[in-house]
């Protein structure tokens, strides 16, 4: 060969080389990166076929299905489809196999296989990747091979720092979308996917700073879907949160795009209202959209499901305290349409204020006054048809150090609310052990039953057996003359649990009664299923049964479902000597009621029990 050919032949490898080299191009897309390179060498070195392999713990997630050819190595075609498998052969195989056991190095192993009459020449850096040409007519010249080896050697450090530029980009990718999902899933609601309470909260907040930049005010409506809890157990709860979305779709229809429509709980939505030049107008024609999201019945399941809600709006301006003020407020105003019949709204006004801030101080004092024995438990005896005394009620009762006396009917419901309803029961199940206990010391000739209200949270704790046992075996009593008293309601939540529940309290020995009999939605279906030993005529049915031939008939038909179970009987809220007469001519035989008794002390009851059940 002449200089002049040889220098020529040097100039192609060189530019060979270059060419190769350049393809790379600092090209931080894998794929891309691996294409270009491909392509050029199969321009320029006349090759059918291109093949680059990456072991995958290398690569991660990076390969298809299509291009992961066994559990450890992806490979990367050029063309992308093409009919050969380069590691399907034997030999190449086994060559890999070596190569992927050898540790790593710095330099690239070259080596040319024939099969076929078709020419591999395979390029391995350590076990860190493969890189594979496929020729057909003849295979490539050694100083071809020599020159274009360090080119391989760039592609590999290139596809490495790609892949790492891959990673990286993609895991801030996924920690993006993971940081989005969790933020997504802290402010929305799982179920309808309308923002959730924090959320609310957070967008009150900010639009109460709005509001103290201009003179206008916004407006919080409160909606709270009536009767939701007996569509949940009647129907199913698959029922109930169709019926949940569906509203919230009604709902979303009718805001636009400044009304903020949330969930805020359970069976309650709220909607934020912006500040407005004409805010009572179009508060106005706006509940007038939200009656006719219930005005429609619901159809789910092929059931048509009629709801009414009751609605409380409240305004909020620059002196706003801040959210939770204003949520307290609108809560209040939807309790007060509670009281309507059918969807009401209830606007907050300022002498509702005193309301919520004695609710937050009862809160606040309930947990307080439970250390400082500020409550005590007052006594209602019960009596026989001849008046004589076979038990009582035992009611608890609060003697605040600022207030004075506090209604059981206002602090109970905020008990119940808070949960406090918890451990102010154990305290009221304590003290009954403790009356029990010194009634039982006196050896009566005549067995006193004293009965106390267990209250639905109470009686659903998944450890109440396990509590209430504690409390027995603290104060060594029998308990077979403590009545527990049940609501309607409240066994209704979960009748299967409630009859396991009082299978295991009559176990212990307790006797269980229910409370306001006949005020629940469904008490003949259920009440073969329950185990109980008493019922407790309301005194809704008991007050004016003289005079009113509802509550009489009512009255017989309780009585007769009574007999009809074996269950005993006694009537509360008796008044007057009326209706004593009339409870008596249909066949009552136990009551309790100012006509005999108010509430006493229970020293004073002790006293009575003593003298042996005569009435003075």
């Amino acid at each position: 060969m002449s200089d002049s050919t040889s220098n020529l032949a040097t100039l192609e490898l060189v530019s060979i080389q270059y060419e190769i080299t350049r393809s790379l191009n600092a090209n931080t897309d894998f794929r891309s990166l691996c294409r270009k390179y491909m392509e050029t060498c199969i321009r320029r070195l006349s090759v059918k076929a291109a093949y680059l392999y990456i072991p995958r713990k290398l690569a991660g997630d990076l390969f298809t299905t299509e291009e992961v050819v066994c559990n450890d190595w992806g490979r990367i075609s050029m063309p992308s489809i093409t009919a050969c498998n380069p590691e399907q052969v034997s030999a190449i195989n086994l060559f890999f196999k070596q190569i992927f056991r050898t540790q790593p190095t710095d330099y690239v192993v070259s080596k040319q296989i024939i099969h076929q009459n078709t020419f591999y020449h395979i390029f391995a850096f350590s076990n860190q990747a493969i890189f594979v040409l496929e020729r057909t007519d003849k295979s490539l010249p050694p100083q071809v091979i020599n020159a274009i080896t360090p080119a391989v050697k760039d592609l590999f450090y290139a596809c490495r720092s790609s892949l790492q530029h891959t990673q990286m980009v993609n895991e801030v990718e996924r920690r993006k979308q993971a940081e989005h999902q969790l933020t997504y899933i802290a402010f929305h609601d799982e179920l309808t996917g309308l923002p959730n309470r924090t959320r609310l909260i957070n967008e009150l907040n900010q639009q109460i700073e709005q509001c103290s930049s201009n003179a206008f005010s916004g407006a919080l409506i409160y909606i709270d879907l009536d009767g939701f809890r007996d569509i949940n157990d009647s129907l199913g709860h698959h029922v109930g949160d169709d019926l949940l979305c569906q509203v919230a779709q009604r709902l979303q229809l009718i805001c636009k795009q400044h009304e903020i429509l949330g969930r805020f709980s359970g069976d309650e939505f709220v909607i934020l209202c912006p500040s407005q030049l004409n805010l009572k107008i179009y508060i106005d024609e706006f509940l007038r959209q939200i009656n006719q999201c219930f005005t429609t019945n619901y159809l789910i399941d092929k059931r048509s499901i009629d709801v009414n809600a009751s609605i409380g709006v409240t305004y909020f301006s620059a002196n706003s305290s801040d959210a939770y003020t204003v949520f307290m407020q609108g809560d209040l105003a939807m309790s007060k349409a509670k009281a309507a019949t059918g969807t009401c709204a209830v606007f907050y006004q300022q002498d509702m204020e005193k309301q919520t801030r004695r609710r937050y101080l009862l809160d606040t004092d309930m947990r307080k006054a439970l250390t400082q024995n500020d409550f005590f438990m007052v006594a209602q005896p019960q009596v026989d048809d001849n008046g004589h005394i076979i038990g009582a009620e035992l009611l608890i009762r609060w003697n605040h150090s600022e207030l004075g006396n506090i209604a059981p009917t206002e602090f109970i419901g905020i008990a119940e609310k808070t949960g406090f309803i918890i451990p102010l029961g154990e305290w009221i199940f304590e003290q009954a052990c403790l009356c029990i206990k010194y009634l039982q010391a006196l050896s009566l000739t005549k067995p006193i039953t004293l009965a106390i209200n267990l209250s639905a949270k109470q009686f659903y704790q998944a450890d109440l057996i396990e509590r209430i046992t504690a409390i027995i075996n603290k104060h060594q009593i029998t308990v077979c003359n403590i009545e527990l008293e049940l609501t309607e309601s409240a066994m209704l939540e979960d009748v299967d649990l409630a009859v396991d529940k009082i299978t295991a309290l009559k176990k212990i020995g307790f006797e269980v009664s229910i409370d306001d009999f006949g005020t629940g939605y469904s008490s003949l279906s259920y009440l073969k299923h329950l185990p109980v030993d008493k019922i407790k005529i309301d005194r809704s049915f008991v007050t004016l049964i003289d005079k009113r031939d509802d509550s009489r008939a009512i009255v017989e038909a309780t009585m007769l479902i009574a007999r009809t179970f074996n269950l005993d009987l006694i009537a509360e809220g008796v008044e007057t000597e009326a209706e004593v007469n009339t409870l008596k001519a249909l066949g009552c035989k136990a009551f309790q009621g100012y006509f005999y008794y108010k509430p006493i002390s229970i020293n004073d009851f002790f006293l009575l029990v003593t003298e042996q059940y005569t009435l003075k």
